[in-house]
């Protein structure tokens, strides 16, 4: 079996078979999310949903990879993005529990990102329009700010999707499904293989989060996926072509990329703070026009999934142009 796939069913059993035991756990420490404000759900709701999506991507990547015969060149990587997403979450459990201010959150993200880099994970270069070179070299440490704006920017787009049952953890499966192919085609197995466990974590936790959903996944697991997307555009499809390091990742996070800018414009017009949450969000502008709750994560998940496929086609015939120079 491909370990990518085997990565991706270990990864979609543990967060299925965990998330009801989570559950238990949230609603015996009482970590609950109560109806109120921008939240659109009627009752009470256990959170920490996280924790189940986290350890399946977690014991399937440190498991699996093992396994490759070529595990000692990529230990560095996986160490690196398990080390600092694990600060990921733990912040955003103690967040989900203590209700932290935006500042110690903006913190944890910065500081996970900047642990990252310690491990060697950073954007060192971009692609440059204005010359005939195809790339721009950063220093040290402009790589490391640009790295850090990059994953804060991705995690926080990602975590502004979780307002509807099943919506984060539904984006999140299709778009790393969608790096997982392009890791493949790239002969870039480790990326495969983590893009893979985190889509099959998001869907074995999506059974009991979609619509009516049972547990909310809370700021830790929200955040959680995505931060890993944002280390696997790093170091999977930033690398793939100059010409492509930074269009291919914008297109396949286009959706809640474009949607957390509209928000972060709207609260500039508005002159209104940006970490105060609100009802501007793409899911609650379609909840207003009149479609149901499921009817509006469908959609987003359809638009996702045009964007990102828009990608993927765009992706192969450059991979294909690259092979034939």
């Amino acid at each position: 079996m491909n370990l990518s796939v085997a990565a991706f069913v270990s990864a979609l059993a543990i967060s299925y078979v965990a998330t009801p035991w989570v559950r238990r756990l949230a609603i015996r420490l009482n970590v609950m999310v109560h109806p109120g404000g921008r939240r659109v759900h009627a009752k009470p709701m256990p959170l920490w949903g996280g924790i189940a999506i986290f350890a399946g991507f977690t014991i399937a990547v440190a498991v699996i990879a093992r396994l490759s015969p070529q595990y000692a060149e990529f230990r560095t990587p996986i160490l690196g993005v398990l080390v600092s997403s694990s600060i990921i979450v733990v912040v955003g459990l103690l967040d989900d529990m203590r209700e932290f201010s935006a500042i110690i959150q903006v913190l944890g993200i910065v500081l996970a990102a900047f642990v990252l880099t310690m491990f060697g994970i950073k954007i060192q270069f971009l692609s440059n329009p204005f010359t005939k070179s195809d790339m721009i070299f950063l220093g040290p440490v402009f790589s490391v700010f640009v790295t850090v704006i990059w994953v804060f920017m991705l995690t926080k787009t990602m975590d502004f999707m979780d307002g509807l049952d099943g919506l984060a953890a539904g984006v999140g499966a299709i778009s790393s499904g969608i790096l997982a192919i392009m890791a493949f085609y790239a002969v870039q197995p480790y990326v495969a293989l983590m893009a893979a466990a985190l889509s099959g974590a998001c869907i074995g936790f999506l059974r009991f989060n979609f619509n009516p959903a049972k547990i909310f996944m809370g700021t830790g697991g929200s955040q959680f996926i995505g931060f890993v997307l944002a280390v696997i555009a790093i170091i999977g499809a930033f690398k793939v072509a100059a010409t492509m390091a930074i269009v291919l990742p914008i297109l396949v996070f286009g959706v809640p990329i474009f949607d957390g800018l509209f928000v972060i414009m709207k609260r500039f017009k508005d002159k209104r703070p940006l970490h105060i949450a609100d009802k501007s969000h793409l899911h609650h502008r379609l909840l207003d026009k009149g479609l149901s709750h499921k009817q509006v994560v469908i959609v987003i998940y359809v638009m996702c999934a045009t964007v990102g496929g828009a990608a993927l086609i765009w992706f192969w015939w450059c991979m294909a142009r690259l092979r034939t120079g």
